[in-house]
């Protein structure tokens, strides 16, 4: 890894030191191996990514470490969660399942008093709208392929903290055989050149996005941090640069948000010709709700393709 490209990603955080490994699942994996040892206890926010949760409930068990999980957004929880064993606090925000974003105080407060680590991951933010380390944390996680480098030519994963936390976590993946492919610093390097624009762009589409749909007939409500009717709204204002690309909106009756997603997909794509479409639209778990993680292209080309797509299920919701 050049030492340019270190020196970039720690800059970006606010970090002594940064490492690029193979995956955003290989820098939760390590930097929890580098951490934590048999007889350790980890007190994790519930609310995490699948790969995380399966690490967390498989593989750290099997390996001596305990592992509970809180509410992270019930500040008391993390207090009422510690055990005398408990070596680190991990936090997913954004959280990457809804957008839900945690206010870091109340698990920076008891990391400080019991001089534990605080992890954080921010790969639904990328560094330009949240930088962890400014906030307490200890150590900040990306899974790259979100944000950093959006081009989907391969796996990334990013640590940043502490040179000494840092060269732990190197060690623990050269032990694993984490380390990224060679091309992968290309990859990044190409990635951060256009990261503030993407991620402004992104902000900017996405809060567009989500004031039209609270305004259309076909849309019972929007779930947006950027709204001020959002319930994590003053944790964004206080602690966020930007408002995020992702934006949940829930349905009404006759509505499938499957067909609504590949209707909407399919709009965007008539735009932008054999060009991958960068906007995703997913039906999400819970029924009704349909997912957008708003990608490069225009506001107004993502709004029509929703409007069109919402007329052609309202008037064949089958």
């Amino acid at each position: 890894m050049s030492q340019s490209l270190s020196r970039r990603l720690a800059e970006l955080e606010g970090a002594e030191s940064a490492l690029v490994l193979a995956s955003g699942r290989a820098a939760v994996a390590c930097t929890a191996l580098a951490l934590l040892r048999p007889g350790d206890h980890l007190l994790a926010g519930l609310a995490l990514r699948v790969s995380t949760r399966e690490f967390f409930m498989h593989e750290l068990p099997a390996l001596g470490t305990e592992v509970t999980y809180v509410d992270p957004r019930e500040p008391r929880g993390w207090r009422r969660g510690l055990q005398r064993t408990t070596r680190a606090l991990f936090v997913e925000s954004p959280v990457i399942d809804s957008g839900r974003l945690v206010d870091l105080r109340p698990p920076r407060t008891i990391a400080d008093e019991l001089g534990i680590a605080l992890i954080v991951d921010a790969t639904g933010a990328s560094p330009v709208n949240f930088t962890p380390l400014a906030h307490g944390a200890d150590v900040v996680l990306h899974d790259a392929t979100a944000f950093i480098e959006p081009h989907g030519e391969g796996e990334v994963g990013i640590v940043a903290g502490t040179e000494g936390l840092v060269e732990e976590v190197r060690l623990k993946m050269k032990a694993w055989g984490a380390e990224p492919h060679p091309a992968a610093y290309a990859q990044l390097e190409r990635g951060l050149a256009t990261l503030e624009v993407r991620v402004h762009h992104q902000n900017n589409a996405a809060h567009q996005v989500a004031q039209w749909a609270g305004t259309h007939p076909h849309v019972a409500s929007v779930v947006y941090a950027g709204l001020p009717d959002h319930p994590d709204h003053p944790v964004l204002a206080q602690s966020f640069r930007g408002t995020g690309a992702l934006l949940l909106l829930q349905l009404p009756d006759g509505h499938n948000p499957a067909r609504v997603g590949a209707h909407a997909t399919a709009r965007l794509q008539q735009g932008v010709g054999p060009k991958r479409v960068a906007t995703r639209f997913l039906a999400h778990g819970e029924s009704g709700w349909l997912r957008v993680e708003v990608g490069l292209e225009p506001a107004e080309h993502v709004m029509d393709a929703l409007a069109a797509a919402l007329a052609v299920t309202a008037a064949s919701p089958a």
